[in-house]
């Protein structure tokens, strides 16, 4: 064997072994959540881009809904087979929902590796950021009277944790964590040490979430909001 195919052989290995070093070397999608398994939250939990219609949000009198597809917001009328994009950025537009006055829409946006929260008005076809802290902000509620909005967010620690906020003329002010964050004792596989607060529908005067839990599965926590005080009514296991 001469030195030249040594040389050859080796070549051959580096170009083989070179796409495993670029894989090992990406960085992961939205690194700001601090949970292992990132496959199993983006994958299981976070908003996906679908061909179909996904996520709807009715309108007050029932009549209409708005959807997410392809990456936009969509507003179809029951009973039609015609539907309009209302939305077309640059991002992704998910998980919308319709204000209890019927005048916005609020919804999620995947763009520059951040989920942002964004309303629209229905009237002007306006779309302002609600939030641009480059956390992931997720399931955007309003309250009954519109006045707050409830969602999930990595803010502060990279966890899934429940949140409200003030709205008033297109701004999110006094933003805080609904529910103190708990740590488990047991290990996890799936999940990290810390319990994830999800899911919370609006319902008049009652903000309800899903709180995951180690060792006692899913539980079911209400509490009122109000502009002026928080109380937790009842907890519940599923």
């Amino acid at each position: 064997m001469t030195m030249r195919q040594p040389k050859i052989l080796l070549a051959g290995l580096l170009l083989l072994l070179s796409p495993f070093s670029v894989l090992a070397e990406r960085k992961p999608v939205s690194a700001q959540i601090q949970l292992p398994h990132n496959y199993y939250y983006r994958e299981m939990y976070l908003p996906q881009l679908t061909t179909g219609p996904s996520a709807l949000t009715f309108s007050p009198d029932g009549k209409e809904l708005v959807y997410s597809m392809a990456g936009s917001l969509w507003r179809q009328t029951i009973g039609s087979d015609q539907a309009r994009e209302l939305t077309h950025a640059g991002g992704y537009d998910y998980q919308p929902d319709w204000s209890h006055d019927g005048r916005h829409i609020t919804f999620t946006r995947y763009q520059n590796d951040a989920i942002e929260l964004w309303q629209l008005d229905l009237q002007t076809g306006k779309e302002v950021a609600l939030t641009s802290h480059g956390d992931i902000n997720i399931e955007p509620r309003y309250s009954p009277d519109d006045r707050q909005i409830a969602f999930v967010s990595t803010a502060d620690s990279g966890h899934f944790n429940l949140y409200i906020a003030e709205i008033a003329e297109d701004r999110l002010t006094a933003s805080r964590r609904l529910i103190p964050e708990r740590t488990s004792t047991i290990y996890r596989y799936y999940y990290a040490p810390t319990d994830h607060t999800i899911n919370p529908p609006g319902r008049p005067m009652v903000s309800t979430c899903v709180r995951v839990e180690s060792g006692s599965g899913l539980w079911n926590r209400r509490y009122l909001v109000s502009r002026s005080q928080r109380a937790r009514r009842s907890e519940k296991n599923l």
